[in-house]
């Protein structure tokens, strides 16, 4: 058993996934996160939501908008426009960003949902 407190959010983001032979071009994604905090067994206060909720705000504050890019591109536009996350290919996955997302907020789980009926999700448990 586990207790968990989740917190949702969304943003707006591009990106370039040239691994994909089929998405391989700049577009965006309406994305709607959500972000589990879980602590083992049954506890009456898994996490102050009030800081988690802040730190989860001002990280999607700093990632909405821009393009997302992977270390291994070369990003189409200034610095100021671009958000690197550290993924192992050219390019940001949905899978990629969700494991990022786990590992800033110190999350059991992160799941990763692009907007829209029948679209994917992605899902990082750590």
């Amino acid at each position: 058993m586990r207790t968990c407190v989740e917190l949702k959010g969304s943003v707006s983001v591009a990106h370039n996934p040239s691994f994909s032979p089929k998405w391989a071009r700049i577009h965006g994604h309406d994305y709607v996160i959500t972000v589990g905090i879980c602590r083992e067994g049954y506890t009456d206060v898994v996490v102050d939501a009030a800081e988690a909720g802040d730190k989860f705000r001002a990280l999607l504050a700093s990632i909405d908008g821009k393009y997302l890019a992977s270390p291994l591109e070369n990003p189409p536009l200034e610095p100021s426009g671009v958000y690197t996350v550290p993924c192992g290919q050219p390019g940001v996955s949905g899978e990629c960003l969700a494991k990022y997302i786990a590992e800033l907020m110190g999350a059991s789980w992160v799941r990763v949902c692009e907007s829209g009926l029948g679209s994917p999700c992605f899902y990082f448990e750590r």
